[in-house]
């Protein structure tokens, strides 16, 4: 059993890639490699399927020639959980799907239709993700015009819901920039048991997580670990508040928001070794 002092557990949008023209932060990918590079575990944990993880966000980093057999201690978990990438040892990739949680095609289409017909201004379908339904906001449009488009959207995607009879089985989670149809029992706490499990299966013993989100609903992974009674602190670099006191962990809120906090608190963390 290999034991490190930290771990590291992010979000994708709005932590390492900005939301607006999603590209990912250099520096922060910089510190994952740092953090690879020394052996300790790193993982991404975002509602992105593992393609756009892959190609948009974590490019630079996975085909570092520099990186590769570091990669082993690096696993992505996409979908909320419904899909996870590990790295072997010569920093192959090995993709995982829970097919159990999958949203039905025949229901996709019919998203897909509707952001087709009405809303192709505004926002895309995500087709590459295997286990949920999401429409995305397009590269470098109007934030505050894609909200409006959301909240028209929202009442017409349940109405799909209910026509297939899922209400009880599928919820529609909203984001600044995306809008998802998943199980329920997905989510980053999801994300958190495939990181634990992954710990486990590769011998890893870590004493205290810091996680680092910009929605409200990242505060579950540090919520999971709390359960499992695991050391931890949050980190939230969004704009709506998740407030210190409130939960038995630390909360960090940053002064600069999205990518630009994340990497403010990353700069100034006591973990740089």
């Amino acid at each position: 059993m290999k034991t490190v002092d930290h771990m590291l557990i992010l979000d994708v949008d709005g932590v390492i890639s900005s939301l607006k023209e999603k590209k990912a932060r250099p520096e922060i990918l910089e510190y994952v490699a740092e953090k690879l590079r020394n052996g300790k575990p790193v993982a991404f944990n975002t509602g992105r399927s593992l393609d756009w993880v892959v190609t948009r966000a974590g490019k630079t980093l996975i085909d570092n020639p520099g990186i590769k057999k570091f990669l082993k201690n690096l696993i992505i978990v996409g979908e909320k959980g419904g899909t996870w990438m590990t790295f072997d040892d010569e920093g192959r990739p090995q993709e995982h799907v829970d097919e159990s949680i999958s949203v039905s095609s025949d229901l996709q289409v019919d998203i897909q239709n509707l952001i087709t017909t009405k809303y192709s201004e505004s926002m895309f379908y995500d087709s590459p993700k295997k286990t949920m339904s999401s429409s995305e906001m397009k590269d470098g449009y109007d934030m505050n015009k894609y909200a409006q488009d959301q909240k028209l959207l929202i009442p017409q995607v349940e109405e799909i819901i209910k026509r297939y009879g899922l209400e009880n089985i599928l919820e529609i989670e909203p984001n600044p920039i995306a809008l998802d149809v998943q199980n329920r029992n997905v989510g980053k706490d999801l994300g958190i048991k495939r990181i634990l499990n992954w710990l486990k299966a590769c011998k890893i013993k870590v004493l205290s997580f810091t996680t680092i989100g910009d929605s409200p609903s990242d505060i579950k992974m540090a919520q999971e670990l709390k359960k499992n009674n695991f050391s931890v602190r949050h980190v939230h670099v969004g704009k709506k508040g998740v407030h210190n006191g409130l939960y038995p962990f630390e909360v960090i809120t940053t002064k600069k928001e999205y990518d630009e906090g994340a990497d403010e608190f990353l700069k100034g963390s006591a973990f740089r070794s």
